[in-house]
């Protein structure tokens, strides 16, 4: 076993921008790019496999080799029917869309795929805010009155963030991104949004994007107010452990040893500084932006440099 390296599958939404090319040395030939799938087996974005013997295959074709899932992936993805997990970077140059992902529950009956959500703020603007929820609880009734008659926007809850933040956002929040922030999204491996209001703004062929009002008048609970979580200077921070996911903020000042789970990969994402990690067989030179797959049956690693590192794993 060794560590798995992609090659990003990037998309060039019209509210992007450039740093993910000249901050985290995407190789996009997108004019603006707005984001980088980075550990993906989704089919809008199917992340093909950079080294070892699965060099060219994509994330989905070796999670359906079943003889080596079990190695590769860890026992509790066995008996899952696709890698369960998405991982992006996202360049928010503009707001993002307000927006609302849907549960299992209501995307399975469409035939689609729940999405929840973490947010960890790698850079932003001084005084930049998120979209996090509703500003005080509604109705179904009143919820219908306030997305068909585009009053969205007096109802949005603003809330602060910096860098080093990080916003757990359960399926059913309404949510944005707002303009000058980059993030690490870790979610469910799914690509379903639905749109409430996009800001009156056109796309390049000078229409409106389409909106999605009757399901997320189905799909929104206003009850919903996630959390913004602080960076704080432990080592090691748990950043979200949910039904779907856990997600640990790891500080590196000099060294940091550690070993898989038969239970189940890490993905990793250098969020900040560079360094290396070195395993029985290599050693390979990391840096901010970089992102990988530790097998579940590697064994032991060894992180060394300054590092501000997420490693997420499966439930």
């Amino acid at each position: 076993m060794d560590l798995l390296f992609m090659k990003p599958v990037f998309k060039d939404y019209l509210w992007g921008g450039n740093r993910l090319k000249n901050e985290l040395n995407k190789n996009s030939t997108f004019s603006i790019t707005a984001e980088s799938w980075e550990i993906s087996s989704n089919k809008n974005g199917d992340c093909k496999i950079k080294n070892t013997e699965y060099k060219g295959m994509t994330l989905s074709e070796l999670f359906n080799k079943i003889e080596t899932r079990k190695e590769i992936f860890g026992a509790k993805c066995v008996d899952k029917d696709e890698f369960p997990l998405l991982i992006k970077y996202i360049d928010a140059n503009q707001n993002l869309s307000i927006q609302v992902h849907p549960n299992d529950e209501y995307a399975n009956k469409i035939g689609l795929s729940g999405k929840n959500e973490l947010w960890y703020i790698m850079d932003c603007e001084e005084n930049s805010q998120i979209i996090a929820g509703l500003n005080k609880v509604v109705s179904k009734d009143e919820l219908k009155d306030i997305i068909e008659n585009n009053k969205i926007k007096e109802y949005i809850r603003y809330a602060d963030v910096k860098k080093g933040d990080s916003i757990y956002i359960p399926a059913g929040t309404v949510h944005a991104i707002l303009g000058g922030i980059l993030i690490c999204e870790i979610q469910q491996n799914s690509d379903v949004t639905f749109r409430v209001y996009d800001w009156d703004r056109r796309d390049k062929n000078g229409n409106y994007r389409e909106l999605h009002k009757k399901q997320a008048i189905e799909t929104i609970s206003s009850k919903l107010i996630p959390e913004i979580i602080h960076k704080n200077q432990d080592e090691i921070q748990i950043l979200s452990n949910n039904d779907f996911f856990e997600v640990k903020k790891i500080e590196t000042n000099n060294t940091f040893k550690d070993r898989s789970n038969l239970d189940t990969c890490y993905l990793i994402n250098i969020v900040d500084g560079n360094g290396s990690i070195k395993t029985t067989n290599k050693k390979y030179e990391i840096k901010k932006g970089d992102s990988f797959l530790i097998p579940a049956s590697l064994g032991e690693y060894e992180f060394e440099g300054k590092m501000t590192i997420l490693e997420t794993f499966c439930k």
